[in-house]
């Protein structure tokens, strides 16, 4: 049976997913240099969130079928994808400072080599959510194959 409880707290994981691709989306443009890291950073944050909150949605229609053990599973992959986000957002923040009009400055010097020191790290974590991803890829298929046998019986 499905616990909404652990449920409820992978959507809000996804959901925080979906927001820190917004922001990253918003970087990427104001920084004209590294527009094009910082958005693929994002677009794999999103796509992470995406099949995260597809399994939470899986996990809740496939309530006869989703063991406790699943939902358990599901609970500490999402756990886990959290830190990944707050690290990645926290590495992210380059000291934005925001003009009259809400834009964000230019980049210093400094925080760009900063930037540069990081890549190595946000690659790292890239690779964790990408291995964090296809964990719950396979329990997303698993479940639904799952209730495509039961509906065909």
């Amino acid at each position: 049976m499905a616990d909404f409880s652990i449920i409820a707290s992978i959507i809000g994981i996804a959901g925080a997913g979906f927001r820190l691709s917004l922001v990253l989306n918003a970087v990427g443009v104001e920084m004209a240099t590294a527009d094009v890291e910082i958005q693929s950073i994002a677009r794999a944050v999103s796509e992470y969130a995406f099949i995260l909150k597809q399994l939470a949605l899986t996990l809740e229609s496939a309530k006869s079928i989703a063991t406790q053990s699943a939902m358990e599973t599901a609970k500490q992959i999402a756990d886990q994808s959290q830190v990944v986000f707050d690290d990645i957002k926290e590495m992210a923040e380059l000291n934005q400072k925001k003009d009259d009009r809400g834009h964000l400055q230019s980049i210093a010097v400094a925080q760009r080599v900063r930037w540069y020191y990081k890549k190595q790290r946000l690659n790292y974590l890239l690779g964790q959510l990408e291995s964090l991803k296809l964990s719950l890829s396979i329990m997303l298929q698993v479940l639904q194959m799952g209730q495509s046998i039961i509906r065909s019986r």
